[in-house]
């Protein structure tokens, strides 16, 4: 009997899983979604045109009650013909309150089951945090496993097995979402890829982009306009551009090891956007200095870093951004009313509030020791952007050390890979001035399938949008080093070297 002959004979009819029982779980949803007839709810007509590629599907949804304050949406989607044997779980950026229903649908298309969860709470904002402990838990990590699970039992139902390998490939929020799978609980999920700077350390991170946004707006005189920030990027190439790889290339390889000084284009003369006032200088300085401590002078987290300079409107814009505006309102104060304008971020007593051991162990995927998830042979892809301006890159290579301090530099690398992207932001892709792209849930599934660890990889690079050439990423601490000679935007033309471990 063939394998798919098989899955027929046992599987469900898609409405009868409504009457699947699993505990604490409510199945409201199971129907047949006919091939592009998806409607995302309060889409409309032109939100279900970018379903229409979508093949018929089995549409499952749910509601988790793990707590009685809970309420976790969760919704399933199993290909009707073509399925994979495998399961795609989509992740959530900041502070979720949705389904990732276009995730999911790509992940359909790919022949994935899909799973996708709200993470028990609907809008994207912290209204939800205050006198509601057990639903902070459900968003930081509970919500994830329990629609894993749920997820796994429902597909089993309708196919007559379950998933044959359960992947991730989500970054951002999703990336510490998926890094806290791997840590608490690692039976969940098979590989992992998280192709953007990851969110280890929750209740350091808003810290750092609040920091920025100190920086340029400690007086009015602080602001520096994005017109100058060609200028800063220039001066910062022509400072650290071929100091590590050798390449002049308009790409910085391991900005961390570069120092640069914005003071080389202090105004000589009249202000303008060629060059930077002095109170400029000293908020391009800050930007570049890692959070300090207002008492003790403690490093707190990683700056941003030397080639940056083209994002930086997001963090050092008019406003603070969202998401730290979001955790200082609700996680740290519990104040609907707070804003930075009125009461600025204090880094000392407002770090200790905030970074309470209570609030560390739910908010933070911090926990070095991953060997319950290396021992039944996970496997892990971390993608950091050198240029993040969102999620400051120190970040990741942060875990990544303390990973190497914990199970040994061995161990660590049977199971996880870094790569850290010159020139890349937040995560990849082909949009931005700069950007880097390759397919990461790929390269961890071969490594899972075939066992062979990623040295290195090719990566190709967009600027604007459009192919510009390949690049040769190296797994860290190693680096791409041009062999000086042939185009630069030829990945053969580089190798990889070790170096010492730089400290973001």
């Amino acid at each position: 009997m063939s394998f798919i002959f098989a899955v027929l004979l046992l599987a469900a009819p898609c409405d009868s899983l409504k009457s699947v029982s699993l505990p604490n779980t409510t199945i409201t949803m199971a129907q047949t979604v006919a091939a592009g007839q998806f409607t995302p709810p309060g889409a409309g007509a032109r939100g279900a045109a970018a379903f229409k590629e979508v093949p018929e599907f089995c549409r499952v949804a749910a509601t988790l009650k793990p707590t009685s304050d809970s309420d976790i949406k969760i919704e399933v989607w199993m290909p009707t013909s073509g399925w994979n044997s495998n399961l795609q779980a989509a992740g959530n950026g900041g502070l979720a309150g949705s389904i990732g229903f276009a995730a999911m649908a790509g992940f359909v298309r790919a022949g994935f089951a899909a799973t996708g969860t709200d993470t028990g709470h609907e809008g994207m904002n912290g209204e939800f945090i205050p006198g509601h402990p057990e639903k902070l838990k459900d968003y930081a990590y509970r919500a994830f496993h329990e629609m894993t699970a749920a997820s796994k039992a429902i597909i089993k139902a309708y196919y007559g097995e379950g998933p044959k390998l359960s992947v991730l490939n989500n970054s951002g929020g999703g990336g510490r979402q998926a890094l806290m799978e791997a840590q608490r609980y690692p039976a969940d999920y098979d590989a992992i890829a998280v192709p953007g700077t990851v969110d280890v350390y929750a209740t350091k991170l808003h810290f750092g982009q609040s920091w920025v946004y100190e920086a340029t707006h400690k007086t009015p005189e602080s602001y520096i306009p994005p017109a100058k920030y060609p200028a800063i990027h220039k001066a910062a190439l022509e400072k650290c551009d071929a100091s590590v790889d050798g390449a002049k290339d308009g790409i910085i390889d391991d900005p961390s090891s570069c120092a640069f000084d914005p003071k080389v284009i202090e105004c000589k003369g009249a202000d303008d956007n060629t060059c930077l006032t002095p109170p400029q200088v000293e908020a391009a300085r800050m930007i570049y200095t890692p959070p300090t401590h207002a008492r003790t002078k403690e490093r707190l987290y990683s700056p941003l870093f030397v080639g940056s300079e083209l994002g930086w409107e997001q963090m050092a814009g008019p406003e603070l951004f969202p998401n730290a505006d979001e955790y200082f309102k609700w996680v740290v104060f519990g104040d609907p009313n707070w804003t930075y304008k009125k009461r600025p971020v204090n880094y000392d007593a407002d770090w200790t509030l905030a970074n309470k051991t209570e609030i560390k162990a739910i908010m933070n995927a911090e926990n070095p020791d991953m060997s319950a998830f290396a021992k039944r042979g996970g496997k892990l892809i971390v993608v950091g952007g050198w240029a993040d301006t969102g999620t400051a890159p120190g970040g990741s290579v942060e875990y990544y050390n303390s990973v190497v301090k914990k199970m040994g530099e061995k161990q660590t690398r049977d199971f996880f890979r870094l790569f850290m992207v010159p020139g890349m932001n937040h995560q990849m892709g082909t949009n931005g001035i700069e950007n880097f792209n390759f397919d990461s849930l790929k390269v961890v599934m071969d490594w899972k399938a075939t066992g062979k660890a990623p040295d290195q990889i090719i990566a190709t690079r967009y600027q604007n949008g459009k192919e510009v050439g390949k690049r040769l990423i190296c797994a860290y601490p190693a680096v791409a080093v041009y062999k000086g000679a042939g185009a630069q935007d030829d990945p053969a033309n580089f190798e990889c070297r070790e170096r010492k471990v730089s400290k973001p």
